[in-house]
């Protein structure tokens, strides 16, 4: 049978997602790594949600790095001149429907509540970017602009939040029980949170027009709050757009008696809001159930990442273990088989190496003075080097003696729940880098 899982249990899944990355005992690690190729074309291949892609991931393995921040996110959406916008509907697929909030340059986010109509009920375009200081309107009341836009402000984003969580595809959201009180900037949302008005009638849709109306007919809002009121306007006998003239209080539910003007037929739909109303929770409002998590290694982060090299998989770890199989708490580790050499490396980061013996085939992730930092995975087979064996590189007439190995470094790596992988074209890492890993998690 038909059925849909709530944008509610997506949220409500995100939220305790949330909590435990930031309040918990459980400790959260983002982990890096493949620097062999995916194929012959370097061609990037989906995960597959499987017991084998887990066990590739953690073969893979370089680098891990506790989660350094964490907040719900939703997609960027950047205010554009000449663009249409949806005002935010009761009624509709969050993820197949036009954005009705916006991004403004001064990194601010607004709520469209309607959008500007033409006579015959069709949008116009935004021409006026919301931006409360420049439109010298108070930033905690709804606003029209000259081009007939109905915004709200909701939110600005902090420094702190633009540097540790906006990308060029996701808007950091903060929850309004989170805001910090004397912050300049978060006191503005505490004052929007603080205002904000359950069970309006923010607007209403046209969902059939009907016919032979010579006059607007009259609308009498019908439910179960207070004051809301509106008119029709009509085209060719048409009603083609409603106007709010008040968007009253304390509706959960209400509909619109048209009444007069000579026609008949005509059916609105009344979009109501929340008991707590726009602006109470962004989150809500914004419809979102993704988590940003992120992490930013800088170089080779005390000697636990690899510089002069690449990786092509990211995940998350929850709870790993140190080889001992005692909790792994520490900031960060590289986690790679190693091979110490009798003399000092000759082998290239990237390349592959044999051993003569064994016929033991890795590839080689970092060489640093006699240790080789390798792992294998499916396409090298597991077979092990051997102490005492000669080791080559494929291509180049460069080889050394093993003289011993380890298996266990940093972590278990096969320990902890992996609960995220992600393939990624090759991202080449040097030692004046800092990588801004991100990655977003949608419940």
């Amino acid at each position: 049978m038909p059925a849909i899982v709530r944008q509610t249990m997506g949220r409500t899944l995100a939220r305790s997602l949330l909590e435990d990355i930031q309040n918990s005992s459980n400790e959260y690690y983002i982990g890096i790594g493949k620097s062999d190729l995916f194929n012959a074309e370097d061609t990037v291949i989906p995960p597959i949600d499987s017991p084998f892609e887990e066990r590739e991931f953690r073969n893979n393995l370089q680098s891990v790095k506790k989660v350094e921040g964490s907040t719900f996110v939703a997609k960027r959406v950047n205010w554009s001149s000449g663009t249409i916008y949806a005002g935010w509907d009761d009624a509709v697929d969050p993820d197949n429907t036009t954005p009705w909030y916006v991004l403004n340059d001064a990194k601010e986010v607004y709520i469209c509540l309607d959008h500007a109509k033409n006579l015959d009920g069709s949008p116009k375009p935004s021409m006026i970017e919301p931006n409360y200081g420049l439109l010298n309107v108070p930033y905690e009341d709804v606003f029209t602009t000259a081009d007939g836009y109905t915004w709200k402000f909701l939110y600005s984003l902090t420094p702190e939040t633009i540097y540790q969580f906006l990308s060029s595809n996701h808007i950091p959201v903060q929850d309004a029980e989170s805001i910090e009180e004397g912050d300049p900037i978060e006191d503005l949302q505490a004052v929007v949170k603080a205002g904000a008005v359950g069970g309006q009638i923010i607007s209403a849709s046209v969902e059939n027009g009907g016919s032979g109306y010579t006059t607007a007919p009259t609308l009498t809002v019908i439910g179960n709050g207070v004051g809301a009121t509106a008119v029709a306007h009509i085209s060719e006998g048409v009603v083609t757009r409603i106007e709010m003239t008040d968007f009253g209080s304390g509706y959960t539910y209400a509909s619109f008696d048209v009444g007069g003007g000579g026609g008949y037929g005509c059916e609105i739909r009344a979009i109501v809001t929340s008991p707590n109303g726009i602006g109470f929770d962004p989150i809500d409002d914004l419809k979102t159930n993704a988590v940003l998590i992120n992490i930013k290694p800088d170089g080779v982060v005390d000697d636990t990442f690899i510089v002069e090299n690449s990786f092509r998989q990211m995940g998350v770890i929850k709870n790993p273990l140190t080889p001992e199989n005692s909790p792994f708490v520490a900031t960060s580790a590289k986690v790679l088989s190693t091979i110490t050499l009798v003399t000092s490396s000759p082998f290239d980061s990237g390349a592959t190496i044999t051993g003569a013996i064994s016929g033991a085939v890795a590839y080689v992730d970092e060489s640093a003075d006699a240790v080789v930092y390798y792992h294998q995975n499916e396409s090298t087979g597991f077979a092990q080097f051997q102490v005492g064996e000669s080791v080559t590189q494929s291509g180049v007439a460069v080889s050394g003696e093993v003289e011993s190995l380890s298996h266990s470094n940093g972590i278990n790596r096969f320990s902890g729940d992996v609960l995220y992988i992600e393939n990624r074209a090759r991202i080449r890492r040097d030692a004046e880098q800092q990588e801004d890993i991100k990655i977003v998690i949608t419940v």
